[in-house]
């Protein structure tokens, strides 16, 4: 089990390194983009397509590692304001929905993906893209995500959350 959590803490990672790649990437190409326009030497038609595609990829792939790493938006005002067994409590609700949610949108992405690809979707603007490659994506995110918020639940009911803390008010 131990060697399938570090394979798995392994992967998240490197989400977490490929969508800190792609913004680098997306950062230097547009950089470059801002000048060679301003020396009139052209520019790169197809860039703000592949930035849209390169944002979307890079988010939802950055998501259950961002999760893991509690570096999540988090609303700590009612968590902070109520006794250790209730903010617990609501730990593991959240948790619970966050799971749900995950599954769901696992279910119709993976749907979605599967249809696109039957039908062989292409998507036209500058660039054409088969459609499957680019919704693969999110079901990928979505399946990462349900298995982060399995592990925050295992946390949360043996006391403790995010990535180790002792306490449930430290980690939330």
């Amino acid at each position: 089990m131990k060697q399938l959590a570090s394979l798995y803490s392994t992967l998240l990672d490197a989400c977490g390194l490929l969508a800190g790649f792609v913004f680098v990437l997306l950062a230097l190409f547009v950089s470059i983009d801002v000048v060679i326009r301003n020396v009139g030497l052209g520019n790169f038609g197809w860039l703000i397509e592949i930035s849209e595609y390169a944002l979307y990829g890079a988010t939802f792939i950055a998501a259950p590692w961002v999760l893991r790493l509690g570096a999540h938006v988090r609303v700590d005002l009612v968590v902070g304001n109520v006794p250790r067994r209730a903010a617990l409590a609501l730990e593991i609700v959240t948790d619970l929905i966050g799971l749900a949610i995950s599954l769901i949108l696992f279910w119709y992405s993976l749907a979605a993906t599967i249809a696109s690809a039957e039908s062989n979707s292409l998507i036209f603007k500058d660039l054409v893209v088969t459609e499957w490659w680019l919704l693969a994506v999110l079901p990928a995110s979505m399946a990462l995500l349900a298995i982060e918020f399995v592990v925050r639940l295992v946390r949360a009911v043996r006391g403790r959350t995010e990535a180790g803390n002792d306490t449930v008010l430290d980690g939330l």
